[in-house]
Formats: structure tokens, C-alpha cells, sequence
């Protein structure tokens, strides 16, 4: 009884053993065919996330640097075309051309600009105006310069001059009115 005890438990034993094999050896078939072909295998300089990260920093600072140049390209082409347009006035200041004149350098969107092309205007006007239409043409486009460009002191430099053209507008008209 005792030796067929002994038989069943060295069987049993056998059993296990033989079973486990079996198992371990699919097993290890599964994890050497897996690392074999390169799957779930990290190349040794592969770059990690946080590099990943600062690649993906430096193109973005490349294309906002690469806006930034075409912007300026942009605007140095515009102002080229307006000082083109603005030699074509000086050669003939009409009623026309000076309100495209004022148009094109509010749309420059810079205040310098304009004060610049306000005083040319000032200094060289024809007789298509007078004094109190081209003052309300100055003001009205200076309202279409952007608002970061209307500062206080362009502000203050432009109604200083329709100030002085609204006054000598009055003058001439209580000139007017006095003789007649």
C-alpha cells in the first residue's frame, strides 16, 4: 500500500513536471520569436519624449520666424508701392488722388506714415479743398490707422493740425461774412 502510494505521488510528480515543460516551452517560443523580429525593442538612440518635444519646439520657432520674415517682406513691399503712389501725387495732387493718397497710408496701419503724408499734404495741398474738407479727410482716415497706432501723441499731433485748418476754415469765412 505503501509502494502504491509512493507510485501515485511520483506519478503525479512526472505529471507536473511534464506539464510545466510543456507550458515554459511555448511560452519562451512566444518571447523569443517577439524579441527575434524587434517588436516592443527601443533602438539604442532613439530619441525619448522630451527630445521629441524640443524638435517639435524648434520647427514651431522656425515657421513663426519663417511669418515673421514673410510679414516684413509684406510690409516692405507695401510701403514701396505707396511711395510709388505717392511720387504719381506729387506730379498731380487732384481731388481724386488725394483721397487715395490718405487711404493708402491709413491702410499702411502705421501712424508715422501717415503724420508723414499729413503734412506733405499740408505743406504741398492744391486748390481742390478747402480747409474745412480737408480737415474732416485727414481726421476721417486717421480713424482707419489701428488702434495701437492712434497713441496719444499722434492723437495730440493731428488735431493740433485740424485745430489750425478748422481755424483759418473760420477765419475765412468771418472774412466772408464781414465783407459781406
Amino acid at each position: 500500500m505503501l509502494l502504491i502510494l509512493i507510485a501515485l505521488i511520483l506519478a503525479a510528480a512526472a505529471y507536473v513536471i511534464v506539464a510545466r515543460r510543456q507550458s515554459n516551452s511555448g511560452l519562451l517560443e512566444t518571447q523569443t520569436k517577439r524579441h527575434v523580429d524587434g517588436e516592443n525593442l527601443r533602438p539604442l538612440f532613439a530619441p525619448d519624449n522630451e527630445e521629441l518635444r524640443a524638435l517639435e519646439r524648434a520647427e514651431e520657432e522656425s515657421a513663426n520666424a519663417q511669418a515673421v520674415e514673410n510679414a516684413r517682406l509684406d510690409a516692405e513691399k507695401a510701403l514701396a508701392r505707396f511711395e510709388e503712389f505717392r511720387q504719381t501725387w506729387r506730379e498731380s495732387p487732384g481731388r481724386t488722388n488725394t483721397v487715395e493718397l490718405l487711404v493708402r497710408a491709413a491702410e499702411l496701419g502705421s501712424s508715422e506714415t501717415y503724420l508723414e503724408t499729413v503734412n506733405e499734404l499740408l505743406h504741398k495741398r492744391s486748390d481742390a479743398f478747402n480747409d474745412d474738407e480737408l480737415a474732416q479727410l485727414i481726421e476721417s482716415h486717421f480713424w482707419l490707422l489701428p488702434q495701437s497706432e492712434r497713441t496719444p501723441g499722434v492723437t495730440f499731433t493731428i488735431n493740433r493740425e485740424l485745430a489750425a485748418l478748422r481755424g483759418r476754415a473760420q477765419a475765412i469765412s468771418d472774412e466772408e461774412a464781414s465783407d459781406a
